[in-house]
């Protein structure tokens, strides 16, 4: 590992950083539905250079340039339309409203995207949802409900005057490059009521390490979160932390959290205790790449034809990293929202699973293990039996 001559550490300040990745260039938006293939080829792109915080353990995109982002309406990185993680999602939300009491209570959702969790907290409680996303879009085939309220902008750019009593914000914080800045707007919120709760959900950066899931760096994450990490965080801005824990068979983290005074100054340093895993990560990485090029290119060999399952972030860094376009010329997946548009960076057009059942491929590529068992459902489903290939 190298130190990085780079700006401090955002979770702490502290400028003892040290690169462990070569450095590689991906699509800035990586969940964008591009309109058509020449937009998508051409889509932004940035550097990822990850560095590991030898004070809190945080990892940093020491290259990250926010301002090559830029979320609206086209970004689309819901997994609702998954049985398995709308499951997920549906236990989440009743473990939180039967731990925190939350009936007639009022919930802020900071990151709520198209709005599906909120949905359920407010159903589930007759509870008031506000929720807060540049890229919200109405459902049309939702109901109106006068318990809710979007706002379609950033977080930032938001005057609420509201005392919530819970702030939630899932599959966000690892897109803030400032957190303690974040942090400190949520704690200004919810004041000293001990009784208001914060809940995050990010990836879990120590399960991506030591299982060396090299598809899931991404560029508009700029940050990742170890458990240690993520909760010395939260106490460093005045939080106390009730619970943190791996969720979802280890990929995310679910921390809660309530107010308290005054924050944790002094905390032991503990990026150090991470160094192993970063290196195997780091050797793994080439490893896995390297593999892959020479899977495809013998997939092609063969005359076999290979299409991925799953338009999302993973299955982008996948295509990019591995420069894959003619050796996966089509990209399927389940949600209806991204049929018709093409995927950033390589752009292979998306459709829908059911083009499948007419011209069978020989291998079907996931990029997240997690899946494989709903997608050879469906595979099977419709009558399709073929070679399952995890990236």
């Amino acid at each position: 590992m190298n130190p990085a001559a780079h700006p401090a550490c955002p979770a702490c300040g502290s400028t003892e950083l040290e690169v462990f990745t070569d450095s590689s260039i991906l699509p800035t938006l990586s969940c964008t539905l591009w309109p058509d293939r020449q937009t998508a080829v051409n889509a932004p792109r940035g550097e990822m250079s990850l560095a590991l915080c030898r004070t809190c353990g945080l990892l940093e995109n020491v290259a990250f340039d926010p301002s090559l982002l830029d979320y609206d309406e086209n970004y689309e990185n819901s997994l609702h339309f998954s049985s398995l993680f709308r499951s997920y999602a549906e236990n989440l939300a009743k473990e939180l409203t039967e731990r925190y009491n939350l009936r007639g209570k009022t919930i802020l959702e900071i990151g709520c995207g198209k709005g599906d969790f909120l949905r359920m907290l407010v159903e589930l409680g007759d509870n008031t949802g506000i929720g807060v996303d540049p890229s919200y879009e109405t459902d049309p085939d939702s109901e109106p409900d006068e318990r809710l309220v979007f706002l379609k902008e950033l977080y930032g750019d938001t005057e609420l005057q509201v005392s919530p009593d819970l702030v939630i914000a899932r599959q966000l914080l690892e897109h803030v490059d400032d957190p303690r800045f974040f942090l400190a707007e949520v704690r200004r919120i919810l004041g000293d009521n001990p009784d208001a709760v914060v809940v995050l959900e990010v990836p879990n950066a120590l399960d991506m390490l030591q299982r060396a899931d090299v598809w899931d760096v991404i560029y508009e994450h700029p940050v990742y979160y170890t458990p240690v990490t993520l909760e010395r965080l939260l106490r460093s801005a005045g939080f106390a932390v009730r619970d943190v824990r791996p969720v979802y068979e280890g990929i995310y983290l679910v921390i809660e959290a309530s107010p308290t005074s005054p924050p944790t100054k002094t905390l032991p340093p503990v990026g150090h205790l991470l160094e192993p895993d970063v290196r195997q990560f780091a050797a793994a990485y080439e490893k896995r790449v390297s593999d892959w090029r020479m899977k495809l290119s013998r997939i092609n060999e063969r005359g076999l034809r290979a299409v991925l399952w799953g338009a999302g972030a993973r299955g982008d860094t996948f295509l990019n990293v591995l420069g894959a376009t003619t050796e996966i010329p089509l990209v399927v997946d389940i949600s209806p929202r991204k049929w018709g548009k093409f995927m950033a960076g390589t752009g292979q057009p998306i459709a829908s699973p059911e083009v499948l059942i007419d011209d069978p491929p020989d291998v079907v590529v996931i990029a997240n293990e997690i899946y494989r068992e709903e997608i050879e459902k469906q595979l099977l489903d419709m009558g399709i039996e073929v070679e399952i290939l995890v990236a």
